[in-house]
């Protein structure tokens, strides 16, 4: 998930996990589990405060569009993270 600059740290990320998580019980599971890129500790300073912890980490890539609306793919490394909820 990303935020635009103007509305950090205004609690945002932290009521859109917890609606996550919510539907994530919903469905009768027991953990959460996210992945973050290691190159962001803004991010997981946030998912640590609600409780996830770093279980692994893994190369991720995925298409995506440049803003000249040339696809390209991204690559980067990611801690994994799990919440038990």
């Amino acid at each position: 998930m990303i935020t635009h600059p103007a509305v950090r740290s205004c609690g945002l990320g932290t009521r859109l996990v917890a609606a996550l998580e919510g539907r994530i019980r919903a469905r009768g599971l027991r953990a959460a589990t996210l992945a973050v890129e290691t190159g962001n500790p803004r991010a997981r300073k946030l998912y640590e405060r609600l409780g996830y912890v770093v279980v692994g980490q893994s190369h991720q890539s995925w298409t995506a569009i440049d803003v000249d609306h040339t696809p390209f793919t991204y690559a980067c490394v990611c801690d994994e993270m799990r919440h038990d909820l």
